[in-house]
């Protein structure tokens, strides 16, 4: 049998799903002719989540306009349970899914459904709906098999299980969407708090996952607790009995709890638990941005130095030990000794040691050059895809520590003439989709452009003003009329 009529991989598509759809169109028989075709061991159960050892010629159709890389990252369930791993251990079950090979099961540690419960392939009925109509076919989903949300981010409407168990002792299947899902007309919708965890943990997983960073989550989650009642002053101690109590009030509607004790809470905050869902669930209570959680850098100064500061601040402006304990809220004791730990540190001021200061106004000007040539990359050419500019961007292309800009002002200032909100980003990839789209001599339409920039419909339309302002009238007349 050709392998000519192997599909295309829609936008969030499992690997599985493109596979099952691959099954359905051949023709085949039984499922052990179609394993012959795609798997090194046609033995093995398909792997759902994530990928099998599949033979040279199917990785090649697979990944014929992006990388394996981007494969796992945006086709399998990797950035689910990967993306608060450590450093290490992330990168080496990233290394083992792209080489198809390796325990990554265990490296990735997912969690085990409580009371033995079974998981099934999820689906929403709308998603599907909206699918048959734009794609001619359902199919399955990353975002509707999150461990522990049970609506979808995008419609809001309960997730429907299907008959596809995703783990547990099955025979070899490939099961496409199209085959399994029914139209539904009692469609349930979830409550107001369930919405937005839902929301907020897609656009998590959406987001791409920074392979280099070595943050713990443990510590990122305590450090964005600073200044808030649960942490001391001085940050040196922590109500967590005050924090589990607003925790669970907070998420009293929720369907699916996932954290309900003190002690779980603990070991997320030690990094000891490293879910996903449990981990949203955290930083949104905190209030922590999508953009925060998952760049994960760790404050400049802790909480107790900071208040040091202001303590020594104010008796440098010869207010009273008294006074000072009043506005800040505080016992004077605690005033008192901030205030005597300052005069010994001014005793010792003279000692001669320690690393010799930096000249941070020569690095600025040293690195200037570097900056500007970082910001070139990012904005891409006709043939290059663009990235939007941002401190962080530019960080992480010249291999600086995250927050190093705020000490250079030059490059700082740099980075700030090329900022752009999300529909201006937006219009730049659309000229760049559709010039790459030209360029490989193919007809021009919505759903090539959706492929490449895996953005929405409404995105491109809210996109429009600025696209006006940079695109050729040519161009701008073939983007409105593919909507």
């Amino acid at each position: 049998m050709s392998i000519a009529c192997f599909p295309e991989i829609y936008p969030d598509e499992l690997v599985y799903s493109v596979l099952a759809r691959f099954y359905v169109r051949t023709g085949y028989l039984t499922y052990i002719f179609c394993a012959e075709e795609l798997l090194v061991n046609k033995r093995v159960r398909p792997d759902i989540e994530f990928i099998n050892d599949l033979k040279p010629e199917i990785v090649h159709l697979l990944c014929q306009n992006i990388s394996i890389e981007q494969l796992i990252e945006k086709h399998t369930m990797f950035p689910y349970y990967a993306r608060f791993l450590s450093k290490e251990r992330r990168n080496r079950a990233f290394d083992a899914l792209c080489n198809m090979s390796g325990d990554y099961n265990n490296l990735l540690g997912i969690p085990k459904q409580k009371n033995g419960e079974q998981r099934y392939l999820r689906y929403c009925p709308l998603c599907a709906e909206y699918d048959r109509s734009v794609y001619g076919e359902s199919y399955w989903h990353r975002k509707h098999q999150l461990m522990g949300v049970k609506i979808c981010p995008r419609h809001n409407c309960r997730l429907i299980n299907s008959s596809v168990l995703i783990c547990g002792k099955v025979c070899p299947d490939l099961v496409s969407a199209e085959q399994e899902i029914k139209e539904q007309n009692n469609i349930v919708y979830g409550n107001r708090i369930e919405q937005q965890l839902a929301e907020y943990i897609d656009n998590v997983f959406m987001s791409d996952v920074d392979m280099e960073n070595g943050v713990e989550i443990g510590k990122f989650l305590y450090s964005r607790m600073s200044g808030t009642k649960y942490v001391s002053v001085r940050g040196k101690q922590r109500n967590i009995k005050l924090f589990t109590d607003d925790f669970i009030t907070y998420y009293k509607d929720l369907s699916e709890q996932g954290l309900t004790e003190l002690w779980q809470i603990q070991k997320v905050l030690t990094s000891y638990r490293i879910n996903t869902f449990e981990v949203c669930q955290l930083a949104m209570f905190l209030k922590i941005s999508v953009e925060d959680i998952v760049s994960m850098s760790l404050f400049e100064k802790t909480q107790e130095q900071t208040f040091d500061e202001k303590v020594k601040r104010m008796h440098n402006k010869g207010i009273g030990y008294n006074k000072i304990a009043r506005e800040l809220g505080v016992s004077s004791r605690t005033v008192r000794l901030v205030g005597k730990q300052n005069v010994r540190a001014k005793k010792n001021y003279t000692v001669k040691c320690g690393v010799k200061p930096k000249n941070w106004e020569q690095i600025d000007k040293e690195t200037l050059p570097l900056v500007k040539e970082a910001i070139k990359q990012l904005q891409g050419t006709k043939d290059e895809r663009p990235h939007k500019v941002t401190e962080y961007a530019v960080c992480r292309l010249l291999e600086l520590p995250d927050k190093r800009l705020k000490l250079l002002p030059q490059c700082k200032g740099e980075v700030l003439k090329y900022q752009e909100s999300q529909e201006q980003y937006w219009a730049k990839e659309i000229v760049w989709a559709v010039h790459k789209i030209q360029k490989e001599g193919e007809v021009l339409n919505w759903k090539k452009i959706r492929v490449l920039t895996n953005m929405r419909k409404r995105n491109l339309i809210a996109s429009l003003p600025y696209l006006e302002k940079i695109a050729e009238p040519e161009l701008l007349e073939l983007v409105k009329s593919v909507l």
